[in-house]
């Protein structure tokens, strides 16, 4: 059973044409530090809470240029925190100022139920766990990158990076993965990563003509990390198809992937089901 809070501050927005993503709360606000200060002061900012930040500067700029604009990020917090703790984080996030509309509040175990109810485009946690848990049930999900560096992190421009592992696959690889002994079960997480990404790549496209080619709020990417180039090729016509054109692309080819990311710094990472499956190794 969850319970749903609107935020009174923040206008809500049309859930049918905007972005619906759920935010974990504990990307957000950081759920280790206990604040020496009593339960009264805010929580401290999380990894992933330039994201936030991120994500308002890309609705405040369609606005401007549109202020019917109704393609716009519909932020839910999600939190499985006690009951005690609910107050404390409405608080803080009014605290920072930050443009979440929602807060939802739910047992771990009815998370799940939670986000398929709230219709969400994509769910989003610093937790591999639960993203991996969300697309073996169906719902859309990417890891929120952690910028912990202070000095870093991004906070003028959204960045979403897409895996083209899983965009430019096909049977004939699946097929190979099969052979290099993957199990159904596996592989069917493969297909519903594949599956789940593609209508937040159509939104994200649709929403990234709206800025034209240079000063974008909003930056895609595209990643591939253990396929080869042709399959990066194909993951780029994916995209091209679905009205997604992309500013970079990274074809690591094996290649360790943390460097690239260190460096672009992105806030959503759209990765694959292989990655979050037990015997399958990423690389770092």
């Amino acid at each position: 059973m969850d319970s749903m809070v609107r935020n009174p501050d923040v206008k809500q927005r049309d859930a049918a044409q905007a972005v619906v993503v759920a935010v974990s709360s504990d990307a957000i606000f950081d759920p280790e530090v206990e604040q020496v200060h009593g339960a009264t002061e805010p929580l401290r900012k999380g990894d992933a809470f330039s994201f936030m930040k991120a994500i308002q500067v890309v609705n405040e700029r369609l606005l401007t240029m549109n202020s019917d604009e109704t393609l716009l990020f519909d932020v839910i917090l999600l939190s499985n925190d006690s009951e005690e703790k609910h107050s404390r984080i409405i608080a803080s996030a009014k605290h920072y100022g930050l443009d979440i509309g929602r807060f939802c509040f739910c047992n771990k175990e009815d998370s799940i139920e939670s986000l398929q109810s709230n219709k969400v485009k994509l769910f989003l946690s610093t937790d591999t766990k639960d993203v991996c848990k969300a697309l073996q049930k169906g719902v859309p999900a990417a890891l929120l990158f952690r910028q912990t560096d202070p000095h870093h992190q991004t906070e003028d421009q959204l960045k979403v990076v897409f895996s083209g592992d899983v965009i430019g696959s096909s049977e004939e690889m699946l097929h190979g993965l099969r052979e290099q002994g993957f199990t159904e079960t596996q592989l069917q997480g493969f297909k519903t990563a594949k599956g789940s990404v593609k209508e937040f790549a159509v939104l994200m496209g649709e929403m990234r003509r709206r800025f034209g080619l240079e000063g974008s709020p909003l930056c895609t990417g595209l990643m591939t990390v253990w396929s080869s180039r042709d399959v990066c090729a194909s993951a780029l016509k994916t995209l091209r198809g679905w009205g997604l054109l992309v500013d970079e692309a990274f074809c690591m080819a094996g290649a360790p992937r943390s460097p690239i990311l260190n460096l672009v710094q992105p806030h959503i990472l759209c990765l694959d089901g292989l990655y979050h499956m037990e015997g399958f190794t990423a690389m770092s």
